[in-house]
């Protein structure tokens, strides 16, 4: 692991790098944090022990990264994001493709990210939806809404919103991991982002009985650890 940085907008941002010992494999990984989170640098070692290179990093405005949280938009948080790839994309090189792993609000930011920037693959564990309203708006007076709670509840057609519609679009193989007892993201969230994926022979869904929407325990970050590893391997 090494420490590396990057800026946006004038921020500098922390993450981290993982290369693989031996010969890295021809696809690279770009974890992305749930909302005020924490770098998964577990499940970006588990695959860097594969053979693959990944990248974590705070978003601006949290952990070691600069800035001011409650000033940033969702649309910059895309904006790290997007630069993260590209940082990302200069480490590995062109020809190798990068998939994107998120969770929660990551989850959300990897969607949107693949309009954005060339992305193979996506994971996304507890995804996070969000109305379109608001998203160059601060978003930490936004993220403990009772509104959007009840927003989240609604079932609701691709067309109906930007990130599912994004999804729709995505050509690549997805991943949706949904947890059960989710106190957070209800089950109609991560299922609306199910209905958007268009081909479904490419999607894989799959819901953890009885876990919560953080990974707070050790037995749970193992679970969600060898499902990721379970679904990239499977992509071979």
């Amino acid at each position: 692991m090494s420490k590396i940085s990057f800026i946006s907008d004038g921020y500098k941002l922390a993450g981290n790098l993982f290369v693989p010992a031996g010969t890295s494999k021809n696809l690279a990984f770009l974890l992305i944090q749930g909302w005020v989170g924490h770098q998964n640098i577990e499940a970006a070692q588990a695959l860097t022990k594969l053979g693959y290179t990944t990248m974590t990093y705070d978003m601006r405005g949290n952990q070691e990264s600069e800035g001011d949280i409650s000033r940033f938009s969702r649309a910059d948080f895309i904006k790290d994001a997007s630069l993260a790839y590209d940082s990302l994309r200069e480490k590995v090189g062109a020809g190798v493709p990068i998939g994107v792993i998120g969770s929660s609000f990551g989850s959300y930011t990897a969607v949107l990210l693949s309009e954005l920037r060339e992305v193979i693959c996506l994971s996304l564990r507890v995804p996070a939806s969000y109305s379109d309203e608001g998203f160059n708006d601060p978003q930490l007076p936004q993220s403990d809404s009772g509104s959007l709670m009840e927003w989240r509840k609604k079932k609701l057609d691709h067309s109906k919103n930007h990130a599912f519609t994004a999804l729709h679009k995505f050509v690549g193989k997805a991943q949706i991991i949904e947890a059960a007892a989710d106190e957070l993201v209800p089950s109609q969230s991560p299922q609306n982002y199910a209905a958007a994926v268009a081909d479904k022979s490419k999607l894989t869904y799959e819901v953890v009985q009885n876990a919560p929407h953080r990974l707070a325990t050790p037995e749970l970050q193992l679970d969600y650890e060898k499902r990721l590893v379970a679904w990239v391997s499977s992509l071979n």
